[in-house]
């Protein structure tokens, strides 16, 4: 009897103990029954009405989605169970669209995470967000000044958000002092801004629209989470988001005084002009080899730098990341791409077959291979492979030819000792082959992405060829 009894009473401890969690699991979500107002400016104040909201604020999320599905969160200021007022973050910014190089009124939909996800908003619930500066109609408490209070918005100091602009210059050209980024193409609004003035020979006023460098223009660099744009400006090889990324890399360097320097920029790199930095001779790479019993480079430096061959240091043959490849070796368009090689073999003054069919290139194997993959390199890394060799030192095929002596070879004739500059086979001539890989090995066409060029005897390449 006692057992029994026993058993009974855990049951129904049990079954108390269920209840709460049965009662939570049941609960209704929140709801958004009012929102206001309905035309608000990014930095400005707005309530969201409805039911069953948290009264503890942090316990409350609002999700605010762009017509793309792109989301940004913020925490209210103030909460009760039927009412939260929330600030609008910067962040909302990226979600508006972006239409003749300008930032546009965007409705974007609410929802409400209270323990529970709320719906999003209908449309008629749904508020249309305006850019900072640009004034909501409807006032929104963020004091001082006019268009709703924004003049103190993102305005603690000078520059809010780093990007080289003021904030009294970002409001009159449309880019958003909250966001270092305004158009989100991976690319700030202060080195756009300042790369079209170079383009427009930088003592005129700024061009604020398409075709230059445009911080309220996307496609000029690349969508969020791309690799490169296909844009460059300036023609000199480099796209706008490597000289950016370039610029990055180097420590974002600034110098107004640059503005009465020739066709040199304020910026380190820019995409206005080739000449940012002319003036400066690259420094010798500090080449790590010799630490691991390999030796360095036997190429003279900087001068292997000088893919044109003056005293002027453009920005395509300068090392922004120090590992002895010019820039545009290492470019998307350079021959640091196994891509570049199969293009290049696939001219016709260049003319190879694919490995491994050598009969129609003079007995070479040098055209291109896909038998395994490669790195590409990038002029922002030094060392794409990781293996702690500088990219220049380093030998992307394993064939034991550095891609100092491969790379340059298409770009810069005569770098591999013996200064020949080309090759002859039967009445073709390949001027911009240079076929002398050394002592002791028969000559063949170089190709950094192919272990059989320059030597078929090299140690990585292929000893069992497909079937042609």
């Amino acid at each position: 009897m006692c057992r029994l009894m026993t058993i009974c009473l855990l049951a129904l401890a049990a079954a108390l103990v269920a209840v709460p969690a049965t009662l939570a699991a049941t609960a209704p979500a929140p709801t958004i029954t009012r929102v206001k107002p309905m035309r608000v400016s990014v930095g400005n104040l707005l309530t969201i009405t409805g039911t069953r909201f948290k009264a503890q604020r942090n316990r409350n999320t609002v999700i605010f989605r762009g017509p793309d599905g792109r989301t940004a969160f913020a925490k209210p200021r103030r909460a009760t169970s039927r009412k939260l007022v929330v600030r609008v973050p910067a962040a909302v910014a990226r979600l508006l669209r972006v239409s003749g190089s300008r930032q546009r009124p965007t409705r974007l939909k609410l929802r409400v995470l209270s323990g529970k996800f709320s719906k999003f908003t209908p449309r008629r619930l749904s508020p249309v967000v305006t850019g900072v500066g640009d004034g909501d109609g409807g006032g929104g408490g963020g004091g001082g000044g006019g268009g709703g209070g924004t003049t103190v918005v993102c305005n603690n100091s000078a520059d809010h958000d780093g990007d080289l602009l003021p904030n009294t210059v970002e409001l009159v050209i449309g880019t958003d002092p909250c966001l270092e980024d305004t158009d989100n193409d991976q690319m700030s609004d202060g080195w756009e801004y300042w790369s079209a003035k170079d383009l427009n020979v930088k003592a005129v006023p700024y061009p604020g629209r398409r075709p230059f460098p445009n911080a309220l223009d996307p496609s000029d660099g690349a969508p969020f989470g791309s690799g490169a744009s296909s844009f460059d400006f300036d023609g000199d090889g480099l796209t706008t988001l490597e000289e950016f990324r370039a610029w990055r890399y180097t420590g974002r360097s600034f110098d107004p005084a640059r503005v009465t320097i020739g066709l040199e920029s304020v910026l380190g790199y820019s995409d206005g002009t080739k000449f940012s930095r002319a003036s400066e001779t690259p420094a010798v790479p500090a080449w790590r080899g010799p630490s691991y019993g390999l030796p360095a480079p036997a190429e003279p430096f900087p001068a292997t730098l000088n893919l044109h061959g003056d005293g002027v240091w453009r920005d395509d043959e300068r090392d922004a990341d120090g590992d002895g490849m010019a820039n545009f070796i290492e470019s998307v368009h350079g021959p640091g791409q196994p891509a570049w090689w199969a293009a290049f073999y696939n001219q016709d003054g260049t003319k190879a077959e694919a490995w491994p069919k050598p009969a129609t290139s003079c007995g070479q194997e040098f055209g291109a291979f896909d038998m395994r993959p490669f790195a590409a390199l990038d002029m922002a890394d030094p060392d794409v492979d990781g293996d702690s060799l500088l990219d220049g030192e380093d030998d992307q095929d394993n064939d034991d030819f550095s891609n100092i002596r491969e790379m340059y070879e298409p770009v810069a004739p005569g770098m591999d000792l013996d200064g020949d500059g080309g090759f002859t086979c039967g009445a073709i001539t390949y001027p911009s082959i240079d076929l002398d890989p050394g002592p002791g090995v028969d000559p063949h066409g170089v190709n950094a992405f192919n272990p059989c060029a320059p030597s078929v005897q090299s140690r990585t390449c292929s000893d069992w060829k497909p079937f042609s």
